[in-house]
């Protein structure tokens, strides 16, 4: 995804005869300015006016100096410009390999289409990682006011997936990152394996429908780290609202398995809730004694039903990284 981009200076030269020819005694006349159409990857979420012809010339001089995009003030409007951005990892095992074989921690995963939830007309927008999975997007939006996205991707014969609620604020955040199960893993392999397991553990009718699954880790815990594994073990996970709403905690073991047999986190980090209901945020966060962790929250809502939302995944750095900063396996 890129951006049509005018030249700096000719951006520059343009804007000054067109606002030499506008009325000077009318501050908000934007009649002369050209009607620029942006990229799909700008997102302009504020109700103030402003052409989009100034919004692409701080896009555009905010490639050499952000601060034109961030510092409250374009064309004397509180606007600021945030550049997110972000990369889908492909996780799980390769069960096509004989014998199967664990995907590669750097492999990611092109054109996977991503939206946010709580603005469902992004869908349409198509927006997609690239070739290397990466994702980029321009958020113009006022500034001092937060808002909240919720991520999901989507690919054909995937899991589609959302991930927990992210704060947007008046900062770049370009280190987003996203664990997407590989494909024929997840429908072949772990739903069935998941479904075995519950249904000999007490859950006989147990039928998969979704997962909530956070990573609980070291502070510098991240996908953008090589660092491995960076799960803080013997940590206890803990979720609200109460155990009617949802079967879990599942931890991961050691061997990044789903394991009813462990008792809390294990040096992957991983842990997952069964079967949430719907129309509820959960919140997410951890104990452990010396260790201080944030909380996290999940908007499970019922049109995630209607976009095939089965997966719900925290990924470092943005999952529970508490401050515990000891050295990977360690406690």
């Amino acid at each position: 995804m890129r951006i049509q981009m005018f030249g700096p200076l000719a951006v520059i030269l343009l804007a000054s005869v067109l606002l030499g020819c506008s009325d000077n005694n009318n501050d908000d006349d934007s009649s002369a300015v050209p009607n620029l159409e942006l990229a799909n990857n700008v997102l302009v979420l504020t109700d103030q006016a402003i052409p989009n012809f100034y919004v692409q010339q701080a896009l555009n001089d905010g490639e050499s100096d952000p601060a034109a995009r961030l510092n409250g003030d374009i064309m004397g409007r509180a606007i600021t410009i945030v550049k997110l951005r972000g990369k889908a990892s492909h996780v799980g095992v390769d069960i096509t390999q004989s014998p199967p074989e664990y995907i590669a921690y750097h492999v990611t995963v092109p054109d996977t289409r991503i939206w946010i939830a709580e603005y469902r007309e992004t869908r349409d927008l198509d927006l997609r990682t690239d070739e290397t999975g990466w994702w980029t997007l321009y958020v113009v939006k006022d500034t001092g006011v937060d808002l909240a996205f919720s991520f999901v991707f989507e690919k054909d014969g995937w899991a589609t997936t959302k991930t927990n609620i992210n704060t947007i604020n008046d900062e770049d955040n370009t280190d987003f990152g996203i664990q997407l199960i590989d494909g024929d893993y997840y429908h072949f392999s772990m739903v069935p394996f998941i479904e075995a397991i519950m249904r000999g553990s007490g859950y006989p009718n147990f039928f998969f429908e979704s997962a909530l699954v956070a990573t609980i880790g070291k502070s510098w815990g991240s996908l953008h780290d090589d660092r491995l594994p960076h799960g803080d073990p013997g940590a206890v996970a803990t979720i609200s609202p109460g155990p009617s709403n949802y079967i879990g905690p599942v931890y991961f073991n050691e061997d990044v398995i789903p394991d009813l047999a462990q008792p809390d986190v294990s040096v992957d980090g991983g842990v997952a809730w069964l079967n949430l209901s719907r129309g509820k945020i959960y919140s997410v966060s951890a104990e452990k004694e010396g260790v201080n962790y944030p909380t996290i929250r999940f908007n499970v809502t019922e049109a995630d039903a209607e976009y095939g939302v089965t997966l719900y995944i925290a990924s470092p750095p943005d999952s529970v990284e508490g401050d515990n900063d000891s050295a990977p396996g360690e406690p």
